[in-house]
């Protein structure tokens, strides 16, 4: 199947990965790096090829156990990271991301290494430049390659080409930490994580896919996809959520007019300036 595939950006990749070996890729799960971790597991030999998941507090644990499925689906080597939260990161500032990375892809590349690894991968692609990214800046420290991006492809290019591969994460919706839940300078504690996985994993269940909870305090304000706001009419399913979202208690759970957008925290304080 790969070597059916004719696209440029595509066999760029196949040519970069074939010339960075042995390598290790940071694996979330997410429709980047199960492209890459697909498509390196089979262009790269045996026991060349490693990826490694950090299991930290604010990882979604459905998360965790897709990219343990993902990997023992495709017979893809693969070791989970035990993490705890960075000192750094518990009162959550504003380069939580940098000091996050950081620490994590320390701790990705020392364990790498010692497995006889020589490249450090992540999954980031073309699109993932725009906007305030403060993370890139710690991976180009620690010498972290992204291939996707050095072989020029983006998100929609990833989605049709994981399609075209019949790999289940084609569509998988964008995700990101817990943490980005929570507005700057927010104390973190592993029970605030798991309440607003537990509000966002109910609302999955639902139906709702674009979505994610942003918490302040004791006040949940939800961020639909502008097609899923139209939901909301429906009273019955007002009120179920409303019950449960309360029942992890919330005191007050808000419609977001704006709609799901990623990054809306940093959104907010720009439109602020």
């Amino acid at each position: 199947m790969i070597n059916k595939i004719k696209h440029k950006g595509f066999q760029e990749l196949v040519s970069f990965l074939k010339d960075h070996t042995p390598a290790a890729l940071a694996f979330s799960g997410g429709t980047d790096s199960a492209f890459l971790a697909y498509v390196a597991s089979r262009m790269i030999p045996p026991g060349q090829f490693m990826t490694y998941t950090f299991d930290t507090a604010y990882m979604n644990r459905s998360e965790l156990e897709e990219a343990r499925q993902f990997c023992e689906r495709y017979e893809i080597p693969h070791k989970v990271l035990p993490m705890p939260i960075p000192k750094g990161i518990l009162d959550n500032p504003r380069n939580r991301c940098y000091l996050c990375k950081l620490t994590l892809f320390t701790t990705f590349r020392k364990t790498a290494e010692q497995d006889g690894m020589k490249y450090f991968f992540d999954g980031t692609n073309k699109d993932d430049t725009q906007g305030y990214r403060p993370g890139r800046k710690a991976l180009k420290e620690l010498g972290i390659l992204s291939p996707i991006l050095e072989s020029g492809l983006g998100k929609e290019e990833v989605r049709t080409l994981s399609r075209e591969l019949g790999l289940p994460t084609w569509n998988k919706p964008s995700n990101a930490c817990l943490l980005t839940r929570l507005p700057y300078d927010h104390k973190v504690t592993e029970d605030l994580l798991r309440r607003i996985e537990a509000a966002e994993t109910f609302l999955h269940a639902q139906g709702f896919t674009g979505v994610r909870v942003r918490t302040h305090g004791d006040l949940a304000r939800l961020e639909l996809s502008s097609e899923e706001m139209e939901r909301l009419h429906n009273k019955e399913l007002r009120e179920e959520i409303v019950r449960n979202l309360k029942g992890l208690g919330y005191l007050f759970v808000t419609l977001d007019l704006e709609g799901f957008r990623s990054g809306s925290y940093d959104q907010a304080l720009q439109e602020k300036k």
